[in-house]
């Protein structure tokens, strides 16, 4: 056995540079800490990054796609399709509102939404009448699908805004693992209706909470910005004096300026965190290729992979060694991993309220028995990186 690191090592960590510090301090000593200029700018410059129009920062992943939804209008009566294989948060939101989330199997090898399990749903959950699009379970009216981009592979959004076309379904991304990842030379934030970004501590740039809402509607982008306020209709950073008018029964989503200052800072080193997480990638790839039973993660074959997880999954009838205890083992040696993500269905509210069953999601049930994610950050040291390479030859070689 393989002499237990001195120090764990967890799965993520966001990099935090000096400037970055800085940048939250110089906001600290300003005064002015809620949402204000640097969110303004924030947005501004992530707007310019991804090449989106409309750029509106929020407090959280969750509260984007929250107010995506509330934006085109989806009640009690609606329903929404996405992807059995996410966290929560993308189900979620479609309860909020009363609405039924409707489940899409994933494929087996990237585990994502494809046009084929999108349709394949469509066809055997849903009613179609040349006019609207319908769950055959409840009968609610489907309006939106939600499409997840898995570790930084990316869902096939041509094909995906083509089958949202013919049944006239808004597509909102949930982009919290596609930063910065492009699909088909254009980046992810510039090809749904609405995408939404993440920026939680362990994603890809960080802003300890936050997140990011990108449209080409701004009728929708004017809408979410007065909703994730209290519907308050203007910015306490540009109101001119003491009054203001709540014109709708709004949310409290804002992110603040001290969260922005840090976004400011990690977009600019995004690159270079990238870059280093490619590397690992690689290196891990090149160095388990000859490993027995075990699915490694391939490059993206439509774009630009941003590698925010590195994913395997293993076969315990080839590796000996089944997922749950190639875990316990790494844990042994000081080495943290992760399991994105439990199926959706798999979750006790969600198998309640909706029945979900696993038969119906037989690549998803698989994905589950045997994946887990890898340790994978920009600030890996070559150590690291060594410790979890060698451990992973001596339990699988």
């Amino acid at each position: 056995m393989l002499t237990s690191r001195k120090t764990f090592l967890p799965f993520a960590l966001p990099s935090i540079s000096e400037d970055a510090i800085e940048e939250v301090a110089q906001v600290l000593r300003s005064g002015w800490v809620t949402s204000g200029p640097k969110v303004k700018q924030f947005e501004m410059e992530f707007g310019d990054f991804v090449g989106s129009k409309e750029t509106i920062a929020v407090n959280s992943a969750t509260a984007g796609l929250h107010l995506s939804l509330e934006a085109i209008g989806l009640t009690a009566n609606d329903a929404a399709i996405t992807s059995a294989i996410t966290f929560t948060a993308t189900a979620e939101v479609i309860c909020y509102f009363g609405a039924e989330p409707i489940l899409t199997d994933v494929d087996p090898i990237h585990n994502l939404m494809t046009p084929e399990t999108l349709e394949a749903t469509i066809s055997t959950k849903c009613k179609w009448n040349g006019k609207e699009l319908t769950s055959k379970k409840t009968g609610k009216q489907i309006k939106a699908i939600l499409p997840v981009h898995l570790a930084g592979y990316t869902c096939d959004m041509e094909a995906i805004l083509g089958i949202a076309k013919k049944y006239n379904l808004y597509v909102i991304e949930d982009a919290a693992h596609a930063f910065p990842a492009v699909h088909k030379n254009k980046m992810i934030g510039t090809w749904g209706d609405f995408t939404v970004f993440s920026f939680y501590a362990t994603k890809g740039i960080t802003t300890g909470e936050g997140g990011m809402i990108t449209t080409s509607h701004k009728e929708f982008a004017d809408r979410i910005r007065r909703m994730r306020l209290h519907g308050i209709n203007r910015d306490a950073f540009n109101r001119p004096g003491w009054y203001y008018e709540v014109v709708d029964a709004g949310y409290k989503y804002n992110m603040t300026d001290i969260a922005a200052a840090l976004g400011v800072v990690q977009l600019k080193e995004s690159h270079g965190f990238w870059e280093r997480r490619t590397e690992i990638a690689k290196h891990y790839n090149a160095e388990f290729s000859n490993l027995k039973g075990v699915k490694l993660p391939k490059e993206d074959a439509n774009g630009i992979h941003s590698w925010h997880l590195y994913r395997i999954e293993i076969d315990p009838k080839i590796a000996k060694i089944g997922r749950d205890t190639l875990v316990e083992e790494l844990k042994e040696r000081n080495i943290g991993t992760s399991l994105h993500f439990i199926p959706i269905f798999e979750h006790p509210y969600y198998k309640k309220t909706y029945g979900f069953q696993r038969k119906d999601y037989p690549n998803a049930c698989l994905m589950y028995d045997r994946s887990v994610s890898l340790p994978l950050f920009a600030g890996m040291t070559q150590t690291d990186e060594k410790d979890v390479i060698d451990a992973m030859k001596e339990l699988l070689a």
